[in-house]
């Protein structure tokens, strides 16, 4: 019998392995997502990888019982993890855009402390996505991508963290 895709459940599917196709597929949208957050380009990759993980977490929480701990538990970890790392920048991010939105209506004064405002959020923002950039390397290092698509059976369409060096 061949996996079902995400819209098909099969009768005699045992709760398990409906679980970790699930699972499987929440892994494979995080590491879908993760290139963008980390090209640095859009704000909303970042959003998207929290979302996912977020996902993942949901599920992961339901389905902890059904699969053994010592395996488990630790990928349960980052995908927590993943949703922790990535919120220092997403807040920053999320702060800026709010702080460039009142600056249109601001007076010229208030221009002024908007702007030193949003510089500090952005230099704030650099040390969290270097920090970001770090644990998601981390991630690529110890084959995460590789181990969430081996252990859950997801397709890991070649998805990789590509960090770089830059921040």
């Amino acid at each position: 019998m061949s996996k079902p895709n995400s819209s098909e459940l099969y009768p005699k599917q045992s709760y398990r392995d409906a679980m970790s196709h699930l699972i499987g597929e929440r892994w494979e949208d995080v590491w879908k997502a993760v290139p963008v957050a980390v090209k640095g380009e859009d704000p909303e990759g970042v959003h998207d990888v929290r979302v996912a993980s977020r996902r993942l977490r949901a599920a992961m929480d339901v389905a902890a019982n059904a699969f053994p701990t010592d395996w488990y538990k630790p990928l349960h970890r980052v995908a927590k993890e993943i949703t922790s790392e990535l919120g220092e920048v997403r807040d920053r991010d999320v702060q800026i855009e709010y702080l460039m939105t009142e600056r249109e209506q601001a007076s010229p004064g208030d221009q002024v402390g908007i702007d030193r405002l949003t510089a500090r959020l952005e230099r704030e923002r650099e040390e969290a996505r270097a920090k970001m950039l770090a644990y998601l390397g981390a991630l690529e290092e110890k084959q995460a991508p590789t181990e969430t698509a081996r252990r859950f059976g997801a397709r890991r369409s070649g998805h990789s963290i590509k960090t770089g060096n830059s921040s």
